[in-house]
């Protein structure tokens, strides 16, 4: 299978960068119990002393030596301003009204991504309007188009870059543009990069683009702080707003001077975060070698399939997502999911249902997607972490190549 590029493809099997795995880096078994995750942590010999310090010294929060250290470090690494916050879902939600959005302000976001991104909607008192995704599951440029033109009130749009692919920011950023002039006033582009700590689009390192991206370090990611988010913007003054606003909007002595709640993160999630950022790289090669060596053998095995994703793009593969054979329904992949449940894979439907399907928001949802609503119903998540093993990957196909065979 190729991964279709925009001026043409590109074999994904080819040259895989990085150190080379082999097959006799874990022996193969007659049955395994494989994880969905198995997050990348710290020992606690390279934390102790650290730790050890913070809860001598008693300062566990408020801005201490190493949430600032970490936050500088994030900057550098991003190449624009960065601050850290409780959550990715609560750094969605500070960068919304620190945009200034206005309470019933419709913002588009695709349905199909995890519920945090339009919870954080309502939250900051916006209205969602659900968009479609296209076959790389990001935000479709063209019902994007076609939403803004719809609703020239919009008050902001959030793409999500899904499982660490990320988004076509450069039609996103035009198209919004293009609606921006035609309103007369600035549509602000927000990205959920909850999943996307780590991945590039040519020489750009996710972070910089549009008006802000709003970064997840939950321990499902890869950047680790535990819990824990991370805001990045090229706008100075968003990111000393959001600065404000995750301490109760304090300006200085116990004197709020705008809105804002308790968004802090602890010094403990801070050292994590700052530990697991220095190894960064090594855990993003790591993946990339593993995600194409895995491809292999799920593709050679079984009629599953990944997503393609562009030649000039760097993929975190937070989730590492298959498409189930192209004949298969809702009822063969979640018998899937069950299958592999009973011979010790834990897989997910990553996402399924699809936002404007789930109970608290279909009163948002005002037309149908069906391009949303089918590749919600044939997607499967399989399991994936930096330190998966080739007898692992072999285990996972395998499993997958007997399913097909019994469930087709």
């Amino acid at each position: 299978m190729t991964s279709q590029t925009q001026t043409g493809t590109v074999d994904a099997r080819a040259a895989v960068p990085g150190p080379v795995l082999n097959n006799t880096e874990a022996p193969r078994q007659p049955w395994m119990k494989i994880p969905l995750i198995r997050p990348d942590l710290p020992a606690l010999d390279d934390l102790k002393e650290e730790f050890a310090e913070i809860l001598g010294n008693g300062k566990i929060t408020n801005f201490g030596k190493y949430s600032t250290r970490f936050e500088d470090c994030a900057s550098e690494y991003l190449g624009v301003p960065a601050v850290a916050i409780s959550s990715g879902t609560m750094g969605l939600l500070f960068t919304l009204c620190a945009l200034g959005l206005e309470r019933g302000q419709k913002v588009i976001l695709p349905s199909f991504t995890f519920m945090a991104t339009a919870q954080a909607v309502l939250f900051a008192g916006g209205v969602p309007v659900f968009a479609e995704v296209g076959d790389d599951l990001n935000l479709s440029v063209a019902d994007l188009e076609e939403l803004l033109n719809r609703h020239p009130d919009t008050g902001a749009v959030i793409a999500v870059h899904m499982y660490g692919l990320p988004a076509r920011v450069a039609e996103i950023e035009a198209a919004v543009g293009r609606a921006s002039r035609k309103a007369g006033r600035r549509i602000p582009v927000v990205y959920d990069a909850a999943h996307a700590f780590g991945a590039s689009i040519g020489n750009r390192r996710v972070g910089g683009f549009g008006d802000a991206e709003v970064f997840s370090l939950s321990v499902t990611k890869v950047l680790v702080a535990v819990e824990g988010g991370l805001v990045a913007s090229g706008r100075p003054e968003l990111i000393e707003r959001i600065r404000r606003m995750r301490n109760y909007g304090i300006e200085s002595n116990y004197n709020a001077q705008f809105a804002g709640m308790n968004g802090k993160m602890s010094e403990f999630h801070a050292l994590v975060g700052l530990h697991n950022l220095r190894r960064l790289d090594g855990l993003m090669a790591a993946r990339q070698v593993r995600a194409r060596l895995y491809r292999q053998r799920v593709e050679a095995a079984s009629g599953f399939r990944l997503v393609a994703w562009p030649e000039n793009a760097v993929h975190t593969f937070k989730d590492f997502t298959v498409r189930v054979p192209p004949a298969w329904g809702p009822d063969e992949r979640d018998r899937t999911i069950a299958w592999m449940a009973d011979h010790g894979v834990e897989t997910r439907a990553y996402f399924s249902p699809p936002v404007h399907e789930q109970g608290h928001f279909r009163g948002f949802a005002d037309r149908p997607l069906p391009q949303t609503e089918a590749l919600s119903r044939r997607v499967i998540t399989l399991p994936f972490y930096a330190s998966m093993t080739t007898g692992e990957m072999d285990y996972v196909a395998e499993r997958l190549r007997q399913a097909e065979k019994e469930i087709q």
